[in-house]
């Protein structure tokens, strides 16, 4: 296990358009606060430095965090990973999406103790079918050495995250590593859904002791 001393920078992207939800998910009251507040919560408890991505940045004031809209608009979540890396005060960077409620920080600590020569650290998981590897591409830490790839990508129009990783140093955490500090994996579960919210408000509501 690798350790580390360095400052991190956390990056939430908050881009967007919660189609399948039918609203803005970010601001929807999950047990007496917006979803994004929780977000929030794990995240401050493993960084140095917290930085929102978004383009609507009137939404999110009550945050009281630094805000970046995309440098790049219309690139997706890499666009808003290269926002973030491009802002961010230090070079090791953990990038979440702003519907993640159950992160758990000692899985996004260990994380970051991984990266030192890495240019990227990625969980992946087995897809339900167990035919191949998914990356968790927003539960993952990136060095700001990303940055000329990604600004090489998004100019050739490529703007799937998991392109990245075949084109910079990349250590893949396996299951049996990462569920080693997050059994259920919970860090990887993002709502999308109105189901999807109501598994994470009886989650929370059972384990009141999360994000409290």
């Amino acid at each position: 296990m690798g350790t580390t001393d360095a400052p991190v920078t956390g990056v939430i992207l908050a881009g967007g358009r919660s189609r399948r939800m039918g609203r803005n998910k970010a601001l929807m009251p999950l047990r007496q606060k917006p979803l994004i507040a929780h977000v929030v919560h794990q995240m401050q408890s493993v960084t140095d430095e917290l930085l929102l991505i978004t383009n609507e940045p009137d939404l999110y004031t009550s945050l009281k965090l630094p805000m970046y809209a995309d440098i790049l608009p219309g690139m997706g979540a890499l666009g808003g990973i290269y926002t973030g890396l491009t802002y961010a005060g230090n070079s090791t960077v953990i990038c979440v999406g702003c519907d993640m409620p159950l992160l758990q920080p000692s899985l996004l600590s260990h994380l970051t103790t991984l990266l030192n020569s890495y240019d990227t650290v990625v969980p992946c998981v087995e897809a339900k079918d167990q035919s191949a590897s998914i990356f968790q591409t927003l539960s993952a830490v990136y060095s700001k050495r990303c940055l000329p790839t990604i600004d090489s990508m998004l100019a050739d129009g490529e703007l799937r995250v998991h392109a990245l990783y075949d084109r910079v140093d990349t250590r893949v955490v396996q299951p049996e590593e990462w569920q080693l500090f997050d059994p259920q994996g919970l860090s990887f579960f993002n709502i999308n859904t109105p189901e999807d919210f109501e598994i994470a408000n009886r989650y929370i509501g059972e384990n009141h002791h999360v994000n409290s």
